[in-house]
């Protein structure tokens, strides 16, 4: 009884690990700075692992993604991939994209990895100009 309950504890504290900044910024900031100075010194970019890790675990699917603040049809946030940095080959930038399950037709986002079958994918993309997903935890 006492584990049931703590899981359900649990589950909306891991919602309010990830926050987003209030203003967007090109493919060449300091992210991890930027997140610090915006929620605090423990504050760093969001890692796609992370994100994926806790979609996975949480047992309220719909309040992740209102947590994550990209409500949005094709709504992005920057963001790193496994620990491997911020840009895919060359200069196209590491993003957090909102799909609602459906991928544009006429589209040149690359997708490296989904979650739930395209409502969220990790993509990359050039001449950005998005918020930052920020792990606050």
């Amino acid at each position: 009884m006492k584990k049931i309950a703590l899981l359900a504890i649990a589950a909306p504290f891991a919602l309010a690990d990830f926050a987003l900044t209030p203003q967007t910024y090109g493919a060449y900031e300091d992210f991890d700075f930027i997140c610090k100075i915006t929620f605090g010194k423990q504050a760093k970019v969001a890692d796609w692992k992370e994100i994926k890790k806790a979609y996975e675990k949480t047992t309220d699917k719909k309040a992740f993604v209102e947590k994550l603040g990209l409500h949005e049809y094709d709504a992005s946030a920057i963001i790193a991939k496994n620990s491997e940095g911020f840009f895919e080959n060359g200069d196209r930038h590491y993003i957090l994209t909102y799909h609602n399950h459906t991928l544009p037709t006429n589209y040149t986002y690359l997708v490296h990895d989904t979650i739930d079958g395209h409502l969220f994918d990790l993509g990359s993309w050039r001449d950005i100009n998005y918020p930052v997903l920020c792990k606050t935890k």
